[in-house]
């Protein structure tokens, strides 16, 4: 989360935004160097110390010349960023003192590359993500990253069975890239049909890597054909990178369609004035279709920090893009996006059935009387577990405070995966039983409404919820 400043404002009062970056990899491929075969890493790790540095540097772009925005920044540069939520902050407390551990994005989607990994299995992917799954579920990340899977539609049927695989395991959307996996002249077909409505028909959005217009109207087209097809209308179909394409009239005009949307990776310089003026001049609530993402490590800070630095700009204000817009492109539209629900299975990793969670760590809930300590409780059974799920922090209209009803829910999400772990060592052969959390699952489908800015009353009660997860036993 980001604090920035109206500089209209007489009272000077702080405004938050969050960020999600919706583009991401992680893993190790092979590439060409100067020096011959090389390989390009990415962990976690680096996506975290990238907004560390990315913190830095748009800070520094806009005190050193703060004539040209329309916001201010706080005066130092760790200031500028915070953690979302005290659950995340009381994760951290303890870790990395020396850094602001890249709290400029709150959430940050990651779907493996095109990996030395992804051809040892059949279909291919399967070990690649596994590694994103997992990592998505560790005490140190589970609260940042947002894992999607990744299939090679060659792989036709079993492509299919993996992305069920992973919907299983908690993907929460899928990528697909049609240039690297070779399938590009293969756009329009109907194995294509078939792995895009299987995703949406689990609420995963697809996110398509785009290298141009032509190949964002076949991805077009795909989109009106699934929507025939799908049990899911309201679905997303993301173009990546916009296609690198940003004075083609024809891709405004696909943009305009309801189940698309786009991120902004790899936009850089002059790019983001061309975006943003024809996003205005040519799409309807075009603020509602963009959203933001980096590409790291494809790109880096200098991409990331030319758009970030103008759509704080006095041109961009000029333009009129205003503070709600930038408040949908760098958060609200991808958590929108992201639809909450809970994987059906918990990956059987290294020494989870040794987990040191007991029924009587459970009672320490029970006792809570406030969410500060209600957090610390978390954390502390979290980090005994080992298993850490996505804390979604969504965020109300103003985008000043977190609802408290989905703050607890989010809680929540992370004691059922305590849980789980517990059910696991209980039950015979790794066998989960989720019966128990079925109801609790019906109530978070209610989450859509409040993202979609429905007044809606919720039918439980925080007392409800503890009395209803903590009371249950294991069979």
């Amino acid at each position: 989360m980001i604090i920035i400043y109206d500089k209209d404002d007489p009272k000077k009062r702080p405004l938050k935004l969050n960020v999600v970056d919706t583009h991401t990899h992680l893993g190790k491929e092979s590439v060409v160097s100067g020096k011959g075969k090389d390989y390009r890493i990415v962990r976690p790790k680096d996506h975290i110390d990238f907004y560390e540095k990315l913190k830095f540097d748009v800070h520094r772009r806009i005190t050193s010349y703060p004539e040209d925005y329309a916001f201010s920044l706080p005066e130092k540069a760790n200031d500028f960023t915070m953690p979302a939520t005290k659950l995340q902050q009381d994760i951290f407390r303890d870790t990395r003192t020396t850094q602001n551990i890249g709290w400029f994005a709150d959430k940050i989607v990651t779907f493996p590359l095109h990996d030395t990994l992804h051809a040892k299995t059949s279909p291919h992917f399967i070990r690649s993500n596994n590694y994103i799954i997992t990592r998505a579920q560790t005490l140190e990340y589970g609260s940042r990253l947002v894992p999607f899977c990744r299939v090679d539609p060659n792989d036709k049927e079993k492509a299919i069975d993996e992305i069920l695989r992973c919907v299983e395991y908690g993907a929460r959307g899928l990528k697909l890239h049609p240039l690297s996996e070779n399938w590009i002249n293969d756009i329009v077909s109907e194995n294509i049909f078939e792995i895009v409505r299987t995703a949406v028909d689990y609420k995963l959005p697809v996110i398509f890597d785009v290298q141009n217009y032509q190949t964002a109207q076949e991805i077009h087209q795909v989109t009106m054909e699934v929507r025939k097809r799908a049990k899911n209308d309201d679905f997303t179909i993301i173009l990546g990178h916009f296609g690198f394409d940003y004075t083609t009239k024809g891709m405004y005009e696909i943009l305009g369609d309801s189940n698309i949307k786009t991120e902004t990776s790899g936009m850089r310089g002059d790019d983001c004035e061309i975006f943003y003026k024809n996003c205005i001049d040519l799409v309807e609530d075009w603020h509602l279709s963009a959203m933001y993402g980096t590409d790291h490590n494809y790109f880096s800070v200098p991409q990331a920090s030319d758009h970030l630095t103008f759509i704080f700009s006095e041109k961009a204000k000029e333009l009129g893009v205003t503070f709600n817009h930038i408040r949908y492109v760098l958060g609200l539209n991808a958590l929108r996006m992201l639809k909450i629900y809970w994987p059906q299975k918990v990956i059987n990793r290294v020494g989870i059935e040794k987990s040191k969670v007991t029924r009587k760590d459970f009672d320490k809930i029970l006792r809570v009387k406030t969410q500060a300590r209600l957090s610390d409780i978390i954390a502390q059974l979290c980090s005994i577990s080992g298993v850490y799920f996505n804390t979604d922090a969504l965020f109300d209209p103003s985008g000043n405070n977190v609802y408290e009803e989905l703050y607890i829910l989010n809680i929540f999400a992370d004691i059922i995966d305590i849980r789980r772990s517990f059910v696991i060592q209980q039950l015979k052969g790794g066998k989960l039983n989720i019966s128990e959390v079925t109801t609790l699952m019906d109530f978070a489908s209610k989450i859509t409404q409040i993202l979609e800015e429905q007044e809606e009353s919720y039918p439980f009660t925080q007392q409800y919820l503890f009395d209803y997860l903590l009371h249950q036993k294991p069979k």
